[in-house]
């Protein structure tokens, strides 16, 4: 059994993505989340691809995180995988302070060898502090130089309520995230299926003989909510009992974290209740534009007679569901160019409403460039057209 050396365990929890076009569909909420409100300190359900914000609540709340921590752990890791740094099958070799470590843990001697999977497994499924703070040091050097990564990570994901003062997820007052941080985090982590076995697994071992461990998963969702991917726990006093879980139906796939729970049930209570906001009320829907609405532009003085147009960009976005046929959409396209007329010029606007707000804009820009007609091309004209006869 992994032991705990620390009243306070500090355990592991899991969760998306930036909002590139479309509206937040707080207003647009169906279903009952309001028990989410009243047993979380911060939650947040959202769909991965888009981004898009399903619910929220007090979801830039800044708060302890607990080995939420963790999870930016597991994206540099995938990302240093993906690069060749290391793998599954390397051996890597437990320091002093990976031995030091307390909470969860596997027991780490001094000097022990282990697999990079077996230590990453143990992380994830157990959250051990010990072999966390062992992977690091192999990636780092340091568990502080490590910490620099994951603070300079946190600022190009955007995450701008997360401060990382250590790699494990033990309380500080300057070690803190958020609901919608986490949810961005856990967007880039679902992404990477290195992990997906070890989530699934609700029961484990490493080593073997009288030093065999066993790796306890505390996600109760794995095993009761149909399509659920991945997801960790998380507890500490400061941070109460937390969760964040990634599921997928059909083409949507959907995050919800919950933190700041006070009893271990809350949070697998408010998650659920979240992801089923989202998935009975909730679907993809891809913007379209007619093609009547893209005609050529007439281009005066110019050396063609029109431009072609085109919708600069037509977004996948979260919608109610069966409202697309409430969607109306507006567009302006002006009436002529004058030469020279640039590749991407922006020629109109296209828009998107339902019931009255706004979930979709762009720009309407020409798909190539038109010269302008003076003398000199007048006559390269004249010549060409006179050899061609």
């Amino acid at each position: 059994m992994v032991f705990i050396k620390r009243i306070t365990a500090v355990v592991t929890a899991f969760a998306l993505a930036v909002v590139t076009q479309g509206a937040s569909l707080t207003a647009f909420s169906e279903g009952d989340v309001s028990e989410a409100d009243s047993i979380t300190k911060a939650a947040i359900v959202t769909e991965v691809s888009t981004g898009q914000v399903l619910y929220e609540h007090n979801s830039h709340e800044r708060l302890p995180m607990a080995s939420v921590t963790k999870l930016m752990c597991l994206l540099i890791w995938a990302e240093e995988m993906e690069k060749g740094t290391f793998g599954m099958d390397t051996v890597i070799t437990a320091t002093a302070r990976a031995n030091a470590m307390d909470g969860s843990v596997i027991w780490l001697n001094v000097g022990e060898e282990m697999s990079a999977y077996d230590m990453i497994r143990s992380v994830v499924i157990a959250s051990a502090n010990d072999a966390c703070v062992a992977v690091c040091e192999y990636i780092a050097g340091t568990e502080e130089m490590f910490v620099e990564r994951m603070n300079k990570r946190a600022q190009e994901l955007g995450m701008s309520d997360t401060h990382y003062d250590n790699c494990v997820g033990f309380d500080s007052d300057t070690h803190y995230t958020s609901a919608y941080d986490t949810a961005l985090l856990s967007a880039a982590v679902s992404e990477y299926d290195c992990y997906n076995e070890f989530f699934a697994t609700r029961l484990d071992y490493v080593r073997e003989g009288e030093r065999q461990t066993q790796l306890l998963n505390t996600n109760k969702l794995m095993q009761r909510y149909d399509g659920i991917i991945g997801g960790k726990t998380g507890t500490t006093d400061k941070a109460g009992c937390c969760l964040a879980v990634w599921a997928k139906r059909g083409n949507m796939k959907l995050c919800a974290v919950a933190l700041g729970c006070k009893e271990s049930e809350q949070r697998f209570t408010a998650c659920t209740d979240l992801l089923n906001h989202g998935f009975s009320g909730f679907e993809l829907y891809r913007t379209a534009v007619d093609s009547d609405v893209l005609t050529p532009v007439t281009v005066t003085e110019g050396l063609e007679k029109q431009a072609d147009i085109r919708v600069k960009r037509l977004n996948t976005i979260v919608i109610p569901k069966g409202s697309s046929k409430r969607i109306e959409y507006t567009h302006t396209v002006v009436d002529s160019l004058s030469a020279p007329v640039q590749y991407g010029e922006k020629v109109g606007e296209v828009r998107a409403s339902l019931d009255g707000e706004e979930i979709f804009y762009s720009d309407i820009v020409t798909t190539g460039e038109v010269g302008e007609l003076n003398f000199f091309s007048s006559l390269l004209i004249i010549i060409r057209r006179f050899f061609s006869m």
